[in-house]
This record gives structure tokens, sequence and C-alpha cells, in this order.
């Protein structure tokens, strides 16, 4: 058995204490097959799942992006949140997650970070360190399950791209959250 694949095991391990922090202070980017899921599971409307933020750390030519007002402002699509304290909208106060059953493809994901092939075949497996987190090490997470959940991840977020890359080409429209939304067909 090689190295790597014995580093991989020990991720798998990986065994969440269901403290919350992954969902305080971050912002969770979602495609409109998100927004759909939680819309169909929960019967709220796309603007009470969804807020557009400025303030994300991507490239500035990310894909993701969506031109929004006039000029040059672009805005990425994420989980609606409170602002104080600063957390997802659907973290309960018992820091359990009230849409988990329809909750956004990434945070099915999270905390892996698992990098394919073109064939799908796990090239790099890690955990994010993007906030503190007290995990545990008796977990029983399957490579075909992960690859599973970024397959779809990916899928779904090419067929976002291909929508906002269509939306930021458009010309002489208004440029709103409330337009976006018409456009992607959520609202």
């Amino acid at each position: 058995m090689s190295s790597k694949k014995e580093d991989w095991r020990k991720w798998l391990k990986f065994s969440c204490t269901a403290c919350g922090n992954c969902c305080k202070g971050t912002i969770v980017l979602i495609t409109d097959g998100d927004v759909r899921r939680i819309m169909d599971g929960t019967g709220l409307p796309a603007r009470q799942i969804v807020r557009f933020f400025s303030n994300v750390e991507m490239p500035k030519r990310d894909s993701l992006w969506i031109k929004m007002g006039k000029g040059d402002k672009r805005v990425a699509m994420g989980l609606k949140w409170n602002e104080s304290p600063r957390r997802c909208k659907f973290l309960g106060d018992d820091d359990m997650c009230q849409i988990y059953e329809h909750r956004p493809v990434t945070c099915r994901s999270h905390p892996f970070e698992i990098k394919t092939d073109d064939n799908w075949a796990v090239t790099k497996l890690g955990i994010s360190d993007v906030v503190d987190c007290p995990h545990e090490w008796d977990g029983t997470h399957k490579i075909r399950e992960l690859k599973a959940t970024e397959r779809w991840n990916c899928n779904q977020v090419e067929a976002f791209e291909v929508k906002v890359k269509a939306w930021n080409r458009k010309r002489n429209i208004k440029r709103t959250p409330d337009e976006f939304l018409r456009f992607v067909e959520l609202a």
C-alpha cells in the first residue's frame, strides 16, 4: 500500500463534533441548484435564502463573479447569514443545520478538499483549515462517496457558470439581485 493511500485513510477518519464553527463567519457560495433544492425543501423564496457578497476572496477573473449594478461591480451568490453574530441564517441556536437534508453541495463535502483528475481518480485529499475545527478522528468516510459529492459539485458549478457567463454578457438589462434570480429561474 502506498504512503499516499495511507495519508488518505487518515483524513477519512475525520469526524464532525457539530460545533457549528464552519457555519460561523464564513461565506458559503452557492449555485442556483443549491437554491432550488433549499426552496423545494423549505418552501422559502430565493430572496430568503440568497445574499449577494462583494467581499469574497476569489480571483478577479473567477467565473462565479456576477456583474451587478453599474460599472465593474461584481458579487458572488452565497447563503444568507445573520449579522450579529455573523453566521449562516440556517444555523440553529443549537449549532445544528436547520436545512441539513437540503443543504448546499459544498456544505456536504466540507471539510474535505478533494482533487481529481479528468477520469475522477483522486489525486489529492485533505481537510480544509478555513475555520477552527475541534474534530475527532473516529469517522468512517468512503472515498467513493466523497468523489460522488465532488462530481455533483463540479457538475452543478459548471452549469451555474454557464448561466453566470450568459448573464454577464447581456446588454441593456437591470443588473439587480432580483433580476439575476429571475434570469436563473429562481424568482
